[in-house]
């Protein structure tokens, strides 16, 4: 058994808001012993930390330390912003101390968990900026809490790992990829099609009808490995189940159209950190 290691521990929440905020709104300076986060979801907003202004563009989030004194003003615009407040004793918090991060796009489905979560679980106004006490709706959501709760740890772990250069490599299920209409995973079913031929990304760019360098760069954003590299792997993922099956190695060389055995090979261990040989061991135990 593996014991698990807690990067980030959240104990408590202590409020969830979503305020659409008036034109020149100035809220009233306070400061607390817990965390808060905002996050703008339409438009700027100005947070002012011990007199110091922070503008804070659409699908940026501002961490607040516990204890700094702290007031949000909208001026000219109408921000929408989302604001969660939670007690967190953890070592690594200390790292989003008043500092400013921009949400990648991939992980601001785990906000909209949160809101979704919070609505269904408490009762959240549309408008009250002095909101102190969440209080439950009268059926909650089952498991509410955990989910808001671990939403929120899992997106900070994000942030850490962008901030430490740290990509969060994207795994392809079979049961999504089927269904989606997203060009990455397009590009993956494409890929999936050519395991038992050579893939030429210049067919793969000129199908799609985009250039190399523009579908290289997002597909590596999008998932955090390379094209050629995902066709390794599925070609690796194809090569174990056949593997399994009991199939001769030179025959699954000849059938995944591999130059010999032993660029199969090489290509197998990069993929595994094992030979075909060594995988077909692993299996019999």
């Amino acid at each position: 058994m593996h014991k698990i290691s807690n990067l980030l521990n959240i104990q408590k929440i202590v409020t969830i808001h979503y305020q659409d905020l008036p034109q020149r709104y100035v809220s009233h300076e306070e400061s607390h012993d817990f965390w808060e986060i905002i996050y703008a979801d339409k438009d700027t907003v100005y947070a002012d930390l011990g007199g110091k202004q922070t503008a804070l563009l659409q699908g940026e989030m501002l961490f607040i330390k516990p204890n700094e004194p702290h007031f949000v003003e909208s001026r000219e615009k109408s921000p929408n912003i989302f604001i969660i407040s939670f007690t967190c004793h953890s070592e690594s918090m200390s790292f989003f101390a008043n500092k400013k991060f921009p949400v990648p796009e991939t992980h601001r489905s785990l906000l909209q968990i949160i809101m979704s979560e919070a609505r269904e679980t408490f009762v959240i106004p549309d408008f009250d900026p002095y909101l102190n006490e969440l209080k439950y709706n009268e059926k909650p959501n089952l498991g509410g809490e955990q989910i808001i709760k671990n939403s929120l740890e899992s997106l900070l772990i994000y942030l850490l790992r962008i901030a430490n250069n740290q990509k969060s490599t994207q795994e392809f299920f079979v049961s999504k990829i089927s269904t989606s209409t997203e060009l990455q995973d397009e590009i993956v079913r494409i890929l999936s099609g050519k395991i038992y031929g050579r893939f030429r990304l210049q067919e793969l760019c000129t199908e799609l009808h985009y250039g190399k360098t523009r579908l290289c760069t997002f597909f590596r954003e999008k998932t955090g490995k390379s094209i050629y590299e995902t066709y390794q792997k599925l070609k690796t993922d194809e090569a174990k189940k056949l593997i399994r099956e009991g199939m001769p190695f030179t025959q699954i060389a000849d059938k995944l159209c591999y130059d010999s055995v032993s660029s199969f090979n090489n290509s197998f261990k990069k993929q595994t950190g094992m030979t075909p040989g060594e995988y077909k061991e692993s299996i019999k135990k």
